[in-house]
């Protein structure tokens, strides 16, 4: 099993962007992870074509998704 973090953005064309996190630290608390969200928002460094992806907080979650391989080559 395995498990991400999900952080949903606002930008600022209001539009919806998520970011995931592999290997996440677990438990994180809603203030710490909106602590997080907030400093990723005020680097305001990823924007494209006068549009920012991160300028606004809407969510975070945990995703967790079972694999089971079928095959693999080698």
């Amino acid at each position: 099993m395995t498990k991400t973090l999900e952080l949903k953005f606002s930008t600022s064309a209001g539009k919806t962007k998520t970011m995931s996190v592999k290997d996440p630290i677990l438990d994180l608390s809603p203030t710490v992870a909106k602590q997080a969200m907030d400093k990723i928002i005020n680097l305001n460094i990823f924007e494209v074509d006068g549009v920012n992806p991160y300028a606004g907080r809407l969510s975070a979650r945990y995703v967790e998704r079972i694999l089971t391989d079928i095959f693999e080559t080698e």
